[in-house]
């Protein structure tokens, strides 16, 4: 297997990451399984809460587990029995859609020039948000992790919740003891979004992000300084996915995994029993109903993710 891969965990200046990635599911132990069988680690169950300027936390509605890679990290949230918050009620919405891949998280240094950048480019994000977590430490003991955390209001982003955030305590976040490693999985590489309307979807998301939408017809892709998302429709996701069921419209139909060794990737999948789409030579995908409902797609090095059809 090879080492630790090159790529910063943080961006630096005006780079920006694909951070992680969100599940909202009904049944946290169902999805946990999955993970488990995928490879992934979890995080213990943790509530969020919103640090106000007095100094209080006020739950804001959901829980998380994590399954942490060298590089990003898979985010399992569920809400919190008997909360009203907009977050609850924006969950209940996407459950009533499906359960699986609604979030987007993207990294920058700044969140108050990355909100600053998005008004100039037409965009009305929600004031950052103090976002605190206890993270159980492998020396022992506890910390608080803590992110400033830039939404967009869901008019903006129909896909789901989209937002940017600054990692305050990323040596807290990453602990070793719930990094994947068996699986070889080293790195959140991208996400691939199917819509009705591809060229739109991809011209927003170019100029939410700041970069350029490459590619044309009905595959299009928009490559940040790490990671990437690929934004086509149901009849070019159904060739790149073999046999997926698309629920609604927007649907994030798959999340990508850089592998480190695919040939120790599949080994690893094949002895918990995963279910394929499809078995290629620099690629697997895993079924969705192995995937907590979203397909991973775990590739090697120098591979695509996501290949033209």
């Amino acid at each position: 297997m090879n080492g630790p891969p090159a790529e910063p965990q943080t961006p630096a200046g005006d780079g920006i990451f694909l951070d992680h990635v969100g599940w909202f599911v009904p049944d946290m132990d169902a999805a946990a399984e999955d993970f488990a069988r995928l490879g992934f680690p979890m995080t213990p169950l943790t509530v969020h809460e919103n640090a106000q300027p007095d100094g209080r936390r006020v739950p804001s509605g959901t829980a998380n587990r994590c399954a942490m890679i060298a590089r990003g990290y898979l985010e399992v949230l569920i809400r919190v029995p008997d909360l009203d918050t907009p977050l609850t009620r924006q969950m209940d919405a996407a459950l009533d859609r499906y359960g699986g891949l609604h979030l987007i998280a993207f990294a920058v240094a700044d969140t108050a020039a990355a909100a600053e950048r998005l008004r100039e480019s037409g965009f009305d994000p929600a004031a950052p948000v103090a976002l605190r977590r206890p993270m159980p430490l492998d020396a022992g003991g506890e910390a608080v992790a803590g992110f400033s955390v830039l939404r967009l209001r869901r008019d903006d982003m129909p896909e789901g919740r989209i937002q940017i955030l600054t990692h305050e305590t990323p040596d807290t976040v990453w602990q070793p003891s719930v990094t994947a490693a068996g699986n070889a999985a080293d790195m959140l590489s991208g996400l691939l979004i199917c819509c009705g309307d591809p060229d739109e979807a991809a011209a927003r998301y170019a100029r939410f992000a700041g970069r350029k939408a490459a590619g044309e017809g009905p595959l299009r892709r928009i490559v940040l300084d790490r990671g990437e998302l690929a934004i086509t429709d149901p009849a070019t996701c159904r060739v790149l996915l073999p046999g997926v069921e698309i629920p609604s419209l927007p649907f994030m139909a798959a999340v990508a995994v850089r592998s480190a060794d695919l040939a120790a990737t599949r080994a690893f999948l094949a002895a918990g029993g995963v279910r394929l789409l499809a078995d290629e030579p620099g690629r697997l995908i895993v079924h969705p109903e192995d995937g907590a409902g979203a397909c991973f797609i775990m590739h090697a090095h120098g591979t695509e993710p996501f290949g033209a059809p």
